[in-house]
């Protein structure tokens, strides 16, 4: 993540002996969990010396972050207590790394991102910190693109109800069948859970995909797969 450092903190940078220390922030609910290297205070916050990072971390221009493991070392019997207490719901909560310049009393945020796995004992716990855009750190939905509607005529993805939603003008009984294109998913009333592409097209995937071949003489993709775009 681009980052833009103030005046104040380039001049302690280039000083070269600038002091430092990181903190660790994150809620759980409204309670503030504050952690540093070192027994800090910054901007009226107290931050409890327990923080160790295993990771090194550097400012970066990329957009994959790596993942952060942070360990917070002779925490008391009571932190760990409140710490277990709420270890279901520590995972997926927002955490922030900065480093605190000292000189210069302003901090930089080095990590943004959320808790993954967490790991507790008597006096120590580790937090696995995953950023928000690291693919490789987070489990996404997989979608498989198509112009087409994916979801099952009349189950919950659909949700076209008989009686309540449009019938077929020419039968004027309640549809039966859905040819799952837009123009058809409109005729019922659905348009709102249509979940197709409608930018892809037949020769966008012909041009990704190729020529798939076909026992009728190699003819171009299946219709049933591509519609009619």
């Amino acid at each position: 993540m681009a980052r833009t450092l103030s005046a104040n903190v380039q001049t302690a940078i280039a000083g070269g002996t600038q002091r430092v220390v990181h903190l660790l922030t994150f809620f759980v609910g409204t309670t503030p969990y504050r952690f540093a290297e070192d027994q800090v205070q910054h901007l009226g916050n107290l931050y409890l010396p327990h923080l160790r990072l295993d990771t090194p971390l550097r400012y970066s221009n990329e957009l994959q972050l790596q993942p952060v493991t942070a360990r917070l070392q002779n925490i008391t019997l009571e932190t760990a207590r409140m710490l277990q207490a709420e270890q279901s719901d520590l995972q997926g909560v927002e955490a922030t790394v900065e480093r605190l310049f000292l000189r210069a009393n302003e901090a930089v945020i080095l990590f943004r991102g959320r808790i993954g796995e967490v790991a507790l004992d008597q006096n120590q716990a580790t937090l696995t910190l995953v950023g928000e855009l690291d693919p490789t750190a987070s489990e996404v939905p997989q979608r498989k693109y198509s112009n087409l509607c994916v979801w099952t005529f009349k189950d919950a993805n659909c949700g076209y109800v008989n009686g309540v939603d449009p019938d077929d003008p020419e039968t004027e009984q309640p549809y039966t069948v859905c040819p799952k294109d837009f123009a058809s998913c409109q005729a019922r009333g659905r348009q709102h859970r249509f979940p197709g592409f409608l930018h892809i097209t037949r020769d966008l995937t012909l041009s990704i995909e190729g020529q798939l071949p076909t026992p009728d003489n190699g003819r171009a993709l299946d219709e049933t797969l591509l519609g009619n775009a």
